[in-house]
Formats: structure tokens, C-alpha cells, sequence
């Protein structure tokens, strides 16, 4: 690990503050939003661009609510440069977890559950026009994996390296999986959140989270657009 890169300074680090104010206001605007979304009634494509809208607001709105709460330096957060290797390396490693999870879903969790229907507004929002799979790449596939990894990475495992790497992956993955649900989903959560958090962890930059997201979410729903 870098240990450059990594605030060693507990007072300028993330605390129990930044964590409670963060994981407050992402479950009341979380529970707001939802059920704002579930009376507004929209038809299935529309509901699934909404939903990732929201999925993309909460957790930037969540992280800026941590950050007001005390001064703290943004590198706390995991913003710090990093060399475009690790960029690559991030990308890269999106794109194998993002197979990976593809291939359990096919040969495993989709032969298990046949009726789950977790993100039937997503795939129908990603096949259901040029329109509605670029509304649905630019919110699913950019914009929220960015915020995300602001809530997850930058305030929750930044809180949890205080405790070595084990804790701070094992923790940020299980909590952003649980987030996802318990069902398909949450496997392939798993999946992506143990790269992008090892990442964090041994660059000390939110930026390889973010990629390895970006990519994952992104090659998932681009093939969901091509119907593969």
C-alpha cells in the first residue's frame, strides 16, 4: 500500500460525524424518493431512469451532508491524484468483474431465481429506445456508480481503514450490497464493491473506485442495450 497517499492524521480523517449524517440523510431521502417514485406511477421505462436518477442523487447528497458537518479535507474522501496506470488497471479490472458476475448470474443465480425481477424497469428503461438507453447510461452507467462511490468508498470505507484493509473491504462490500437487497443483485454488488474498495485501499484514491464503477455499470448496461 501507498501509505503516502493515506491520511494518517485521525483528527482530519472521516469519524462517526461524517458517517451518521451520511448514512441518515441516504435513508430518508432513499425512503423519500422511493415512495415519491412508487405514487408517481410511472410507465416502466420512465420508472427505471427515475430510479436511477435517485440512485445517482441520494448518495451525492449524502456525501455533501458529511462533508458540511465538519471541516475535513476533500482528500480525506479518497480525492488525491493517482498515477493513469492505476486508471487503467481499474477499468480494466470493471470490466472482469462485471463477466465474472455475468457468468454467475447465467449458469447460477438466474437458473435459482427465475421470477426475480429486481431491475425489470432497468433492462426495459436500457432496450426501450435510443433515448430512454442513453437517459439510462448517462444516470446507471455514469452518474450513479460516481455517487455511489462518494457514500460507499469516500465516506463509509474511508471511516472503516481505520481498521486495516479486512474490515474496511469486507465492511464497505457487505453494507453496499445489503443496500442493493437481498437478491440477484447483491452478488454481483459483491463482486464489484471488493475490487473498487481493495482499490481504494491500496491507492488511496476514490478515482479507481470510481472507474472499476463506471465500467462495471456501464459494459452491463451497454449490453443490455444490444440485447446480449
Amino acid at each position: 500500500m501507498n501509505t503516502d497517499t493515506m491520511p494518517t492524521d485521525r483528527s482530519r480523517s472521516v469519524g462517526w460525524p461524517e458517517l451518521a449524517v451520511a448514512a441518515i440523510t441516504a435513508v430518508v431521502l432513499y425512503i423519500g424518493g422511493g415512495l415519491g417514485l412508487y405514487l408517481l406511477e410511472l410507465p416502466a421505462a420512465a420508472s427505471g431512469v427515475a430510479q436511477f436518477a435517485l440512485s445517482a442523487a441520494v448518495p451525492v447528497l449524502a456525501f455533501v451532508a458529511a462533508v458540511l458537518i465538519r471541516r475535513r479535507p476533500l482528500s480525506a474522501f479518497g480525492f488525491r491524484r493517482v498515477a493513469p496506470r492505476w486508471l487503467l488497471l481499474a477499468a480494466l479490472l470493471g470490466l472482469v468483474a462485471m463477466g465474472l458476475a455475468s457468468l454467475l448470474s447465467i449458469f447460477v443465480l438466474d437458473p435459482l431465481f427465475p421470477d426475480d425481477n429486481t431491475q425489470a424497469d432497468y433492462d426495459t428503461a436500457a432496450t426501450a429506445g435510443i433515448a430512454f438507453f442513453l437517459g439510462t447510461l448517462a444516470m446507471g452507467g455514469v452518474i450513479e456508480p460516481f455517487g455511489e462511490e462518494l457514500l460507499f468508498r469516500g465516506v463509509l470505507a474511508s471511516f472503516l481503514k481505520r481498521w486495516g484493509p479486512w474490515v474496511m473491504i469486507i465492511g464497505s462490500t457487505l453494507v453496499f450490497a445489503l443496500a442493493h437487497g437481498i437478491n440477484v443483485v447483491f452478488f454481483s454488488a459483491v463482486f464489484m464493491s471488493v475490487v473498487s474498495t481493495y482499490l481504494y485501499w491500496r491507492t488511496g484514491s476514490i478515482w479507481t473506485s470510481v472507474i472499476v464503477h463506471i465500467t462495471y455499470n456501464s459494459a452491463a448496461l451497454i449490453a443490455k442495450g444490444l440485447g446480449l
